[in-house]
Parts: structure tokens; C-alpha cells; sequence
């Protein structure tokens, strides 16, 4: 497959099948970062308040260098209060299924 980020879907889907709990867990843990790295051209960085937090996806979604908004998501049922997943439903290309949600 020459498509990187259909294969890193196709991968991230098949790793919810075998451990969905466990990639919900990855996706839904996030480290407080600087301002340097929210700055960062690919890398999608989100605000909490006062603290900048970057996870697995902005990371993914800037090494593989997406548009702005990234170009692989998650899908799934979101606590609202917090943003974290409750349960992923499945791992999507963003540039063929936009969300109006980005986690």
C-alpha cells in the first residue's frame, strides 16, 4: 500500500479490534507540552484552559504532515465533559470523512 495514512488507519483499526480498551486508552492520554511545540507547523496541539496538551494523533497527524486539521481521526462516543473517549468506534481518513469533532 503506497497510501501512508490509509495504511496507519488501516493499522490503528486493526489494533482497536485486538485492544479496544487499550487504544482508547493511548488516544485518550495526552501530556501538557510548551508553547514552542503548540506553535509547531504539523503537529496538532490543543488549549486546556492555560496548558497546551499534544496526544498520539497530533503527533501521528504531524509526522505524516496533513493539512491543518489532520488527516486521521477518531470516531466514537465522547464524554462531554472531559473530551476523552468513552469507546472508539473506529479510526477514519480525514481526508475522505471529515468530523465535525476532532479529538
Amino acid at each position: 500500500m503506497s497510501d501512508m495514512i490509509a495504511l496507519v488507519v488501516e493499522i490503528l483499526n486493526d489494533a482497536l479490534e485486538r485492544d479496544p480498551e487499550a487504544m482508547t486508552d493511548l488516544i485518550n492520554l495526552r501530556a501538557d507540552c510548551n508553547a514552542q511545540l503548540a506553535t509547531h507547523p504539523t503537529i496538532q496541539v490543543q488549549k486546556y484552559g492555560d496548558v497546551y496538551r499534544v496526544g498520539v494523533l497530533g503527533i501521528l497527524n504531524g509526522v505524516l504532515g496533513g493539512g491543518p486539521s489532520g488527516d486521521i481521526g477518531a470516531k466514537g462516543t465522547v464524554n462531554s465533559q472531559t473530551g476523552n473517549f468513552l469507546r472508539i468506534k473506529r479510526f477514519v481518513d480525514l481526508r475522505v470523512e471529515r468530523l465535525d469533532v476532532i479529538i
